[in-house]
């Protein structure tokens, strides 16, 4: 029985107690990997498009009349006039639709230079 334990702790691989090791073999190491996918998530995927999202906003917010949007349904417009939650956009010569201003994806009109 001495013997078989013997064995048993001298066939054992060797521990290595480097603070390194600890740390990331330790019961740490899952909540740690965690945290650094999400971070990585975070600023590879959702800042992005939160600075995309507020800079559409911006820009829906300063829509003009004359300006050209695309829609959520895919439809390229002419803005007629802004109301505080709705736009009129000219489709054809003789179509306007009325669309909430969060149906607008895109404004084609190119930014001011300045």
């Amino acid at each position: 029985m001495f013997v078989m334990a013997f064995l048993a702790q001298a066939a054992a691989p060797a521990v290595d107690n480097s603070p390194m090791a600890r740390f990331f073999g330790g019961g740490m190491s899952f909540p740690v990997m965690m945290a650094l996918m999400f971070a990585i998530l975070y600023f590879v995927v959702i800042r992005p498009q939160n600075a995309e999202r507020k800079k559409l906003q911006q820009r829906i917010d300063a829509l003009k009349k004359g300006d050209k949007v695309l829609t959520t349904s895919g439809m390229f417009a002419t803005v007629v006039s802004i109301e505080t939650d709705r736009a009129v956009l000219r489709i054809s010569e003789e179509t306007k639709v009325e669309f909430a201003k969060s149906a607008i994806a895109q404004v084609l009109t190119p930014e001011p230079k300045g």
